[in-house]
């Protein structure tokens, strides 16, 4: 059979991708190429040739499609970081990972592929599981549970309120008022999130493992919801009716009309509420006088008697989630396996000693877990998946 693979070739497409005038053909050539052990050399010579600084970031704009769908902005750290802080970071310049990004799409038939001088390990795994969805359970004032999920589209009608269901987004329609209002609650599983639209016209969208408790409409001096979780809110303005947001037990959040992320897991201390526009104030639920007023781009972080304000907030990793990313930046690795915890709806097993080096970056939250894995792996993080749902962390 003749061999399809040809030196001049490869040059010419991977010169083609330099130029971002490849077409998503080219890059699926590229990577057959990439999968073929005979032009390693050719590869690494190539590579060393790409030294203009900001190629990286230029190529990933223009080649962000199908590239980013597999792996997002990543890129490994050089030595702009400490080596116990090596992990997965956008970076300038030079990098041996983006000139290889034409073949990052290895990931999605199950093979990661990168040019590297580290030996390449097989990751270890038995299972794969699918990234979460939009998946709900709504349970009303009667204590009828009703399931929800991104294909569902039903009516329910509670008064003279109406609810419509449209794939991943619930929206309440109150016709009166002054009708009396019953309670409902919004509950995110694991591996689930979900939008709703309250009756005042107030969107938040729920993170995984979150609940949302809310009266079917809005009758009193104040409108007033209950979070566990983690949810992102833009509230409806209405300085007659201030919005007030009960963090469970810890900590309530009080506003006119604004957006802002609250992020409060049980499992998790502490809790914060960061503001993205308008003003809010965060106090303490057994201590009022105890308050932090927030303006845009500040956090408010309350853990049991302490209550500070910070100034120097990580926008991007507060809202990588509703933007459909994981964002990894300082954190430790049990931070990270909280986060694929409730996404892929798996419990975390440590084996051994716990690494306590913090890691960098962004992946999307649509990556199957053992493609996640395998970025994992190549930061030294090695993993098994047991009986379907338990994470090994070695």
């Amino acid at each position: 059979m003749e061999d399809v693979f040809h030196e001049e070739e490869l040059r010419k497409l991977f010169a083609a991708f330099l130029r971002k005038t490849c077409t998503e053909g080219d890059v699926r050539k590229l990577i057959a190429y990439a999968a073929n052990d005979r032009f390693s050399a050719v590869w690494q010579e190539m590579l060393a040739e790409v030294e203009e600084e900001g190629t990286a970031e230029e190529l990933y704009s223009r080649h962000r499609q199908p590239v980013d769908k597999v792996f997002g902005r990543l890129s490994f750290l050089t030595d702009e970081l400490p080596k116990e802080e090596t992990g997965l970071r956008i970076r300038s310049g030079r990098r041996l990972w983006w000139a290889a990004a034409a073949v990052v799409l290895l990931a999605a038939s199950g093979t990661w592929y990168l040019y590297t001088s580290k030996p390449q390990q097989q990751l270890v795994a038995t299972y794969d599981r699918a990234p979460g969805t939009d998946k709900a359970v709504l349970t009303l004032a009667d204590g009828t549970v009703v399931p929800l999920d991104s294909a569902g589209r039903q009516e329910l009608v509670q008064g003279a309120t109406a609810v419509q269901q449209a794939g991943g987004v619930l929206q309440y329609r109150a016709a009166d008022r002054s009708a009396g209002a019953g309670f409902n609650t919004l509950s995110t599983p694991r591996g689930g999130q979900f939008k709703v639209v309250l009756p005042d016209g107030t969107a938040v969208w729920l993170n995984a493992a979150t609940s949302l408790r809310y009266p079917t409409a809005f009758t009193g001096s104040e409108r007033v919801v209950t979070l566990k979780g983690e949810a992102y809110f833009e509230v409806a303005k209405n300085p007659q009716q201030p919005f007030r947001v009960q963090v469970d037990d810890r900590a309530v959040v009080e506003v006119l009309g604004t957006n802002f992320n609250i992020h409060a897991y049980s499992d998790e201390s502490p809790i914060s509420t960061t503001l993205l526009d308008g003003k809010v104030v965060m106090m303490g639920s057994n201590a009022p006088d105890r308050r932090v007023v927030l303006n845009p781009f500040q956090q408010a972080v309350a853990d049991k008697d302490r209550l500070e304000l910070n100034s120097t907030v990580n926008i991007e990793q507060v809202m990588a989630w509703k933007n459909g990313m994981f964002n990894f930046d300082g954190l430790d690795l049990p931070a990270v396996l909280r986060q694929l915890a409730r996404w892929y709806d798996v419990e975390v097993v440590f084996e051994g000693k716990i690494p306590t080096r913090k890691f960098g970056g962004e992946i999307q939250r649509d990556l199957t877990l053992q493609q996640v894995l395998r970025i994992l792996e190549k930061m030294d993080v090695q993993c098994r998946i047991e009986n379907g749902n338990r994470l090994i962390v070695m």
